[in-house]
């Protein structure tokens, strides 16, 4: 988790740089953020090795039928330390760096025509790149808002709805502000005239759980829909002081995590959920909380259903009705506060049959109320 933060660190600063920065990872620490990525994309593995001049990444991704698709990229360093040879391998099959640039040439062409925006090439962004003792170090220039250009690569068939989510925000902050609320109540208020059926259903269910989240953790969260952000005015409304189970914190996570579930593959918002509380462990973190689990997990609950076109029109009903309660008092005395060597020495990581039955016991909290039922 360390290794990932920091790594995730460096690149969002060159990312917010004006002149090329120098970037160092060692082999412990992309071993490690390969790790933790694997585990948000379980299909997905990565293997990096560094030698004594090149730095070589393997991944395999499962299909759907349970095959493994195998692929590997390669950087060798140059005699100057300027530009890398690039190449790479599909399957056993190697592409030498003579094919191998064509192809990142036609994919940089196809990502800009996606997106509609420009991206550097290879050539452009790698300024250096060289290896030794164990560790890679590359200068990289990448042009100011990139990741922004990046995220219009995902794929928008199915993309919440950021005007819709717009506009439920805006409504309710006018609605509610001004005093303290619980969270049911911010939800019960962006579905007071929502469809009850159909593809309209699901649309506003999930740019439902979007707006909550706008309203609870901040507006940058409408990024989760298309165009959320973009188009609300640059003097944004403060977020709703709001609660769950009496605590700010846990409004928070279950909101945001709803928002994922409902934006995004659950496996994605589960596996955030786990990385923010191994973070916390570290050193000047709050510490590894399964309370603060169990909010995720229910938030991830309630997206599903907005995301299930079976069930998202009962929502509106269900937070008309009365206030339905979206965390079980239960998990208020689950254990919080672990440090990174506490939650080692109980559980070992979060693959262990130890951890496991401490999720399944948040589960089986969780399936004590209607609302969480699946």
């Amino acid at each position: 988790m360390r290794a990932a933060r920091n790594l995730a660190f460096a690149l969002a600063e060159v990312a917010s740089a004006e002149e090329p920065m120098p970037v160092s990872a060692s082999l412990a620490e992309m071993e490690g953020a390969a790790r933790v990525l694997s585990n948000g994309v379980p299909r997905l593995r990565l293997s990096p090795r560094i030698g004594d001049d090149a730095l070589a990444v393997k991944g395999a991704f499962r299909l759907s039928g349970g095959t493994w698709l195998t692929a590997g990229i390669r950087l060798t360093q140059a005699e100057d330390y300027g530009y890398p040879e690039i190449s790479g391998s599909i399957g056993t099959l190697p592409i030498p760096a003579l094919l191998f640039e064509p192809l990142l040439a036609m994919a940089h062409k196809a990502a800009e025509m996606r997106a509609g925006t420009r991206f550097p090439t290879t050539r452009e962004a790698i300024l250096a790149f060289e290896t030794g003792k164990g560790s890679a170090n590359i200068v990289l220039d990448l042009p100011q808002g990139l990741l922004k250009g990046v995220s219009k690569l995902a794929p928008s068939d199915d993309a919440i709805d950021g005007r819709l989510a717009n506009r439920l925000y805006v409504a309710a902050h006018q609605q509610l502000n001004g005093r303290p609320l619980d969270l049911p109540e911010v939800y019960a208020a962006l579905f007071e005239n929502a469809p009850h059926t159909g593809d309209a259903a699901r649309g506003h269910a999930r740019a439902a759980m979007v707006a909550a989240a706008m309203l609870v953790v901040g507006p940058r969260a409408g990024r989760l829909a298309r165009g959320g952000e973009a188009s609300l005015s640059p003097v944004l409304p403060a977020t709703l002081s709001v609660s769950l189970a009496g605590r700010g914190d846990l409004a928070q996570h279950f909101a945001l995590s709803a928002a994922l579930a409902a934006s995004a593959d659950p496996a994605i918002g589960q596996a955030l959920g786990t990385w923010k509380e191994l973070d916390d462990s570290l050193a000047g973190g709050s510490g590894f909380s399964f309370v603060d689990l169990a909010a995720d997990r229910a938030g991830l609950r309630l997206g599903e259903t907005a995301a299930d076109p079976a069930r998202a029109g009962t929502l509106r009903s269900r937070f008309a009705a009365d206030a339905p309660e979206l965390l079980p008092l239960e998990a208020l005395g689950f254990t919080e506060g672990m440090s990174a060597r506490t939650f080692e020495g109980r559980y070992s990581d979060v693959s262990s049959a130890e951890y496991a039955e401490a999720v399944a016991r948040i589960d089986a909290a969780l399936d004590t109320l209607p609302l969480m039922r699946r």
